[in-house]
């Protein structure tokens, strides 16, 4: 690691955490856009939710193959290209003319997700000094609690005053300027020494690895079930869609809360802090389909109320 690498330190690892914030940005936008998208594309708002998911799974297949496919390139060069494609992918979502060119966009979409975060997790250590490096780790995956709290939100919003169109060209823009940012900002960052295919399998075998990677995929998996399609069960509640950009704020802070509690009580016990975040989303998940029982059964009572007192 070089001087210029420290002394440049705290611009690059903001412009590379504008740019994880741009990432999850673009991942999660169609959470508050979902009813529009499904009417302007004419499909159901369940095909709608699937371009969250093929996101995640193009991200989830990409991520461990970005490395050993970059070998030597060097990282800044990578970032920039991953940001430039993401700029391009969500320019090509606003223009959409069908759900196939959405679906088509998404999966770009995912390809820069992977791509990003297998590069910019381990960026930290090369950007700043030794002692500045969990600072500056956090302060790069916070990138993702601001996309939570302002991102997603603030998408909705757009899309309710100018369209949902305009929220994608706007994350477009965003990603064409964090690209910009990590040109001029990060340092020339050559690659120490390339990791094939072997290194990510032998990972995938170690046990604890494995087993991790399992727990963090059910709960991912159960988290994003529920939240991608959150604004058509508040619209058929009779929220209005102004309300639930408000609410996704609400939950975007609610999230960044829960990310400082958990990680300081998970510096003391890290086993423990995660079984109880799993227990707490099962009985919350749980009420989803016994709501949906309960409203069932007083429909159809109030509904053979009526046909009862009518035939009267």
């Amino acid at each position: 690691m070089t001087n210029t690498h420290r002394t440049t330190g705290l611009p690059a690892v903001l412009a590379v955490a504008a740019g994880i914030f741009t990432v999850v940005t673009a991942e999660m936008m169609p959470v508050g856009l979902l009813t529009p998208i499904a009417a302007a594309l004419a499909v159901s708002e369940g095909a709608a939710g699937q371009t969250l998911t093929i996101t995640g799974l193009v991200a989830a297949v990409s991520a461990p193959l970005v490395v050993p496919a970059l070998r030597r390139i060097d990282r800044r060069r990578a970032l920039v290209a991953f940001m430039g494609l993401l700029a391009v992918a969500n320019l090509v979502a606003a223009w959409s003319p069908v759900f196939g060119v959405l679906v088509v966009a998404r999966v770009l979409v995912g390809v820069c997700m992977g791509g990003v975060w297998a590069v910019a997790a381990g960026l930290a250590a090369r950007l700043v000094a030794p002692a500045s490096v969990g600072r500056a780790t956090a302060l790069i995956f916070s990138g993702i609690a601001v996309a939570s709290v302002l991102g997603v939100p603030a998408g909705t919003f757009l899309g309710e005053l100018a369209g949902w169109r305009a929220a994608f060209v706007v994350v477009g823009v965003l990603a064409a300027l964090g690209g910009v940012a990590m040109a001029v900002l990060v340092p020339a960052l050559p690659t120490e020494r390339a990791t094939g295919l072997r290194g990510v399998a032998a990972l995938v075998r170690n046990p604890r690895v494995a087993t991790g990677l399992a727990a963090v995929a059910l709960l991912v998996t159960g988290h994003f079930g529920a939240y991608t399609y959150v604004r058509p069960v508040l619209e058929h509640g009779g929220t209005g869609p102004a309300l639930v950009g408000t609410l996704l704020l609400v939950y975007g802070v609610a999230g960044v809360l829960g990310n400082f509690a958990a990680g300081a009580a998970a510096v003391g016990s890290p086993h423990r802090t995660a079984q109880a975040l799993a227990s707490c989303s099962s009985p919350r998940c749980s009420c989803w389909p016994w709501r949906r029982r309960v409203r069932g059964r007083c429909s159809h009572s109030s509904g053979g109320a009526s046909r009862t007192a009518g035939s009267r």
